[in-house]
Order: structure tokens, then sequence, then C-alpha cells
């Protein structure tokens, strides 16, 4: 009995552990699956021995718990749970065939380790395949969708699939030692088939919401980007009216000047007002035409708005995009919030500076797309690793979540390398996207 217990576990095991590498490779080491298989072993090998129903709640949760750990992935959180799902409902699919077929009760199945190890390896074949198939989906159409949702309403759709699983497993469990006839047997294989079923289409339909939600949300950035564009198009058609006219007045003061020969007064006037209006105009033409290699409307309305608001607050900004961007692989509202983000903490800092500066570096390096943004700032005593941390800052109450913000949204990322650092009195951030 005892050997039959520990192959059942050990069977239980392989299969979820096969289930967590169908689901979740590559985000997991090779050497942490040997973790899950002796967890699984024995924490199932546990639960048959003394016959406690509630520890599969212990089993699941430890184990996606360490999932998440181990990958820094929130939304793995029920991948454990959804592949014990479709192995408990899958194995009653070919005890039911088994039964069906060569007549075998449940008892007899699980009596017999030969029987027991065919089935755990023909519910592992139909595991693996609609598993894969799962996660060919899920990377489709809603891992965008996981990864933006909140840690509540993941948390619901674990506790969801958790209560799923002790539901399935405890309907399945009242017919282990008995016998059962044909009809019987097929009755409780279709009443786990729906309750499955209705379990998933209602997380589905949960997704789908959820997924139209975030769309909407998006297009309304994306709106709101192009109108803030807009805005700035406007601005400087504005400018240009307004230095048309000041050009106007500008000639005929030049002329008063030279018609009665006050050659001190023309000197004087030119280099206290002509003078640094050409610096301003000539560094606003600067950033406007090197931002003509953007092709992309929603990193051009971006860095235009931020870095025309630098140019207004007297802030030396020296702009570097040598190559065309036409494509990044990352979403542009996360794209967006990143850039607004790092240019507004660049502004603030600089500002407190001496002398305000910042570099703004945008190219390709290979096929990787590299954004470096630099400034100058007053160095508060705080670490590049403390200015990250949440809450962390030396604006005062109400500030300290920028940096984290950036944090989190680079983190759902697999192609972003990001680094911060001090040097040469600069502060500087550089992201890196493959």
């Amino acid at each position: 009995m005892l050997t039959q217990y520990l192959i059942a576990s050990i069977l239980i095991a392989f299969l979820l552990t096969c289930d967590i590498f169908i689901l979740v490779h590559p985000h997991l080491s090779l050497k942490k699956y040997p973790i899950f298989f002796f967890s699984f072993s024995a924490l199932f090998y546990i639960q048959i021995y003394f016959t406690f129903y509630p520890m599969l709640f212990v089993i699941l949760v430890v184990n996606s718990i360490l999932l998440v750990i181990f990958t820094k992935k929130l939304y793995f959180v029920f991948y454990i749970p959804l592949g014990y799902i479709f192995n408990c409902v899958l194995g009653n699919l070919m005890g039911l065939t088994a039964n069906i077929i060569w007549d075998l009760s449940v008892k007899e199945l699980n009596a017999d380790i030969l029987y027991l190890t065919i089935y755990g390896i023909s519910t592992l074949a139909a595991s693996c395949l609609i598993l894969y198939l799962v996660r060919r989906f899920f990377q489709k159409y809603l891992i965008d969708t996981f990864e933006k949702m909140s840690k509540k309403l993941l948390s619901l759709i674990a506790l969801t699939l958790l209560l799923c699983a002790f539901m399935v497993f405890t309907m399945a469990s009242f017919f282990d030692n008995i016998d059962i006839t044909h009809r019987e047997y097929f009755l409780m294989a279709s009443s786990l088939v729906l309750y499955f079923l209705f379990t998933i289409s209602m997380i589905f339909i949960v997704l789908h919401t959820t997924r139209k939600s975030y769309e909407a949300q998006k297009k309304m950035e994306y709106l709101e980007n192009l109108n803030e564009y807009t805005r700035n198009l406007e601005m400087v058609y504005d400018n240009l009216r307004s230095f048309k006219h000041d050009y106007i007045n500008i000639m005929a003061s030049l002329a008063a000047y030279i018609d009665e020969k006050k050659y001190d007064e023309l000197g004087t006037f030119f280099y206290e007002y002509i003078l640094p209006m050409q610096k301003n105009l000539t560094q606003k033409n600067g950033t406007l035409n090197n931002l003509l290699r953007v092709r992309i409307l929603e990193l051009k309305s971006i860095l235009y708005t931020k870095l025309l608001l630098a140019v207004n607050q007297n802030i030396q900004v020296n702009l570097d995009i040598p190559d065309e961007i036409d494509s990044i692989h990352m979403e542009p509202i996360d794209m967006t919030r990143m850039l607004g983000i790092y240019l507004d903490n660049a502004i603030e800092a600089c500002l407190e500076a001496e002398h305000p500066v910042i570099n703004f570096h945008l190219g390709k390096m290979n096929q990787d797309i590299v954004f470096i943004i630099s400034n100058t700032f007053i160095d508060k005593g705080l670490s590049v690793a403390q200015m990250h941390k949440k809450g962390v800052t030396t604006k005062g109450d109400g500030h300290g979540l920028g940096l984290y913000n950036v944090s989190e949204i680079l983190n759902r990322y697999d192609n972003i390398y990001h680094e911060a650092l001090i040097k040469d009195s600069l502060f500087i951030q550089q992201v890196q996207i493959s």
C-alpha cells in the first residue's frame, strides 16, 4: 500500500512538474524543476497517506508562491492550479475510457501499479499537448493583459482556480474506493467537465472585459498624446507668428538706430535683445530638426513635449538622434510613461543645479534601441538603488513613486535592460530594448 502511495504521489508530482515546464518555459531555470518535483512528491504523499483532502490547498498555494518568486512573474500564480485542474479532468476522462472499454473501476485502476502507470502516462501526454496549446493561446492573446492586471484581480483568478481544483478533486475522490456503473462514471466525469468549463468560461469573461478595458485606456492615452502633439504644433505656429511680428519691429528698431547713427546703442540693443532670441530659437529649431528622425508618433510627441518644456525653462538641451527610429519592441503606453517620468525627473533635478543641462541620446546599437538620459543635479545623499524604491524621495510627501513605477513597468519585459548610475556629476538613465 505504501508503495502505491509513493508511486501515485511521484506520478502526480511528475505530471505537475511537466505542466510547469510546458506553461512557464523558458522563464524558469532547469535547476529549479527538481525543487518542484520533490515538493509535490512529499506533500502529495502526506495527503494520500493521511487522506487529508484540504492539504491540496497547501500544496498548490506553496508551489504557486515558489513559482512567482523564482520567475518574478506575478501572473504565474494561477498556472499550477490550472495545470492541476487539467490533469484531474483529463485523468478522469482517461478513467472513463478505461471503464467503458475494459470495464475497469477507479478502485481497480488505483490498485494495479501497471494500470496506474499507463493511466499516468496517458494523462501526461494529453495534458502536455493541451497545455502547450493553452500557452500558445496565452502568448498570443492574454500575456499583455496578465502583465497589466492588478494584484487583486490576479489573486481573485488564482483563488477561483484553487476552489475549482479542490471541487474537482473532491468530486472525483468520492468514487476512488467504490464500484460504480458505466452510467454513474459517465455522470461523474461529465459533471467534472461541465464544472471546469463553467469556471473557465467565467474567468475568460473577466479576462475579456479586462482586456477591452485596457484597450480602451490605451486608445484614450493615444488620443491624449495626439492632442498634446497637436497643441505643441499649434504652439510652434503661434511662436512663428509672434516671431514674424517681432521681426518686423526689430528691423524697424535697427533701421532707426542706423538712420540716427547711434552705433553704440545699436550694439547694446543687439547683444541684449536680438542675440539671446537667436540662441533660444536656434536651440528650439535644433530640437525639432532632430525629432524628424523619430517615426513613432507617441515617442515623438512625448519627446517634443518634454524637451520643449525644458528649453522654455532655459535648460540646455543636447539632443542626439543619429538613426531613424521607426519601431520599438515596447508597448507605446509603457514607453511614454517611462520617458515622461524620466524627463520630468531630469527637468526637476537639473533646475536645482547651477548649470541646468539635459542630454538625450536615442539610437540603434545593432538591432537594439538605446535611450540614454543624463542631467545635472544636486547630490542629496541618496544612492541610485534608494531612488528606485517606493516612497523614497527628496521632494516631500506624495512623491517617490515615479522611478519605482518605471521599475515596475520595465520588470514586465524580458527584452529590456536598464541601468541607472551617477558619473561626472550627472545622473544617467540607460535603457536598451532588444
